[in-house]
């Protein structure tokens, strides 16, 4: 049926989102692993805690922050309102661009802490 069917695009855009989200927390999180991003005290874990906005030091963390408080919400607002245009141009492809940015900032992020 029609609202099945939705409900299962919905859930597949939404399994989609969560593989860029999880792309970009493991690369935040080897840079806390490596010691190139200092690991904040009140962490239990060297892994990004996506519920300490406010505290993010880091553009890098910053950027995962608005990457899923965000951009991941509008691709799942606009997945489940039926609103496929709002789901793509200010979720899917914000976040796309937010993971290529992470990369890039790692990236960086290791050049000058090899450097140093």
């Amino acid at each position: 049926n029609f609202a099945k069917k939705e409900l299962e695009k919905g859930d597949q855009m939404i399994k989609e989102a969560d593989h860029l989200m999880a792309e970009a927390i493991r690369t935040v999180a080897g840079l806390y692993k490596d010691g190139i991003l200092a690991k904040p005290k009140d962490y239990a874990y060297p892994f990004p805690d996506l519920l300490t906005f406010h505290d993010a030091s880091t553009p890098i963390e910053q950027k995962l922050f608005v990457m899923f408080l965000e951009h991941r919400m509008r691709t799942f607002q606009g997945t489940f309102h039926a609103n496929p245009d709002y789901a793509l141009w200010y979720g899917w492809s914000a976040m796309q661009m937010d993971l290529t940015e992470i990369r890039a900032l790692a990236e960086e992020l290791r050049k000058n802490h090899k450097k140093s």
